[in-house]
């Protein structure tokens, strides 16, 4: 078995945070990659109450690509884990690229809930909501900006995802992340569950208490920076709480110093991957490389909850690009840790 090891990597890469003090390293079974869904990319997912994920993709045709003209925006169910898993295209709106494409979902109890972006994800483009009844195969698209108090261009970029039907959750709130595109600050809100298109129920992160907690405040103008990467990212983040390493996993690509971030996907194709005991950190680093397996672009990465190990160790990374990658990719990964002290 081909096994790639990274080691050290955050010493040699400039990562905006320090080693993480649970993982030690991360291996890459480079024997084991799939690719699924020629000609649609972004592909961020959830994990269902009838334990299926379910995903979203934008510009393409789903799984299983045909004859008849790509969606914008679509759903597709994904049954199984990888390597054996199928996907069956459940849901498409809009002709070509510019009707909408999807920016992160969640299923909580027996609904989905999506925020797309309406347009084709450029800067000034904004949030709106979308809910499905029947586990995503006819969806209601809310007709407004979500968050009219915002700027322009700032929207949601990831959700914590808690396991099946988010019933790993802590409490009652849903914990969303926000930026611009190719921004180096990142931001955090949260919302009760039942509440997550009310723009008006947010509460934003604004700052780390002596005990840990974090401090919330409903005023959008308070809000402070929950993360930063002077190195950035491009749309999309993945967050996971990891239930046997009890640690809360974001995953986003970044700019190196020969990407040209003015150009429309800049060729990233870069991986970070960070650790904390909360949503809003303290955050560490896990794994920090310029050049993800190949100078390809990759503009979204996501490891799936559903796709966890029992003991939180192994784990499936995702990801998307273009145009080798205008499709979705998995690779089997595996967490080496520190030895527990005694």
């Amino acid at each position: 078995m081909a096994v790639l090891a990274i080691m050290g990597e955050i010493k040699a890469q400039i990562s905006p945070y320090p080693p993480s003090p649970a993982v030690k390293f991360v291996t890459w079974d480079m024997t084991i990659k799939t690719q699924n869904g020629l000609g649609s990319d972004q592909w961020p997912m959830t994990w269902a109450e009838d334990n299926n994920l379910y995903a979203a993709w934008g510009d393409g045709w789903g799984w299983d690509k045909g004859e008849e003209p790509k969606r914008s925006i679509g759903i597709t169910r994904i049954t199984g884990s990888p390597p054996n898993f199928t996907g069956e295209d459940l849901w498409g709106a809009g002709p070509g690229q510019n009707f909408g494409k999807p920016d992160a979902l969640v299923a909580i109890d027996k609904k989905l809930l999506m925020f797309w972006v309406n347009g084709d994800s450029r800067y000034d483009h904004d949030s709106y909501s979308a809910v499905s009844i029947d586990n995503g195969k006819t969806w209601e698209l809310g007709k407004e900006r979500l968050f009219p108090y915002a700027p322009a261009g700032f929207r949601v970029r990831g959700i914590v995802q808690y396991g099946k039907a988010y019933e790993n959750a802590p409490d009652d709130y849903v914990y969303i992340y926000f930026g611009f595109n190719r921004h180096p600050d990142i931001y955090l809100a949260r919302v009760k569950k039942e509440s997550i298109f009310k723009s008006m129920d947010y509460e934003w992160f604004n700052y780390i208490k002596a005990d840990g907690e974090a401090s919330w405040t409903p005023d959008f103008t308070k809000k402070a920076t929950v993360f930063h990467d002077n190195n950035a990212y491009l749309w999309h983040l993945s967050i996971v709480y990891n239930p046997g390493l009890k640690r809360y996993l974001m995953v986003k690509p970044h700019f190196t110093s020969e990407d040209n971030r003015d150009t429309i996907l800049a060729d990233v194709s870069s991986l970070g991957i960070f650790d904390a005991p909360n949503p809003w950190g303290p955050w560490t680093t896990v794994y920090y490389k310029d050049y993800f397996l190949d100078k390809l672009v990759k503009f979204n990465y996501i490891i799936p909850a559903k796709f966890l190990s029992y003991d939180g160790k192994s784990f499936w990374l995702g990801w998307s690009g273009w145009p080798e990658y205008d499709n979705i990719n998995f690779i089997k990964g595996q967490f080496e840790l520190f030895k527990e002290k005694p």
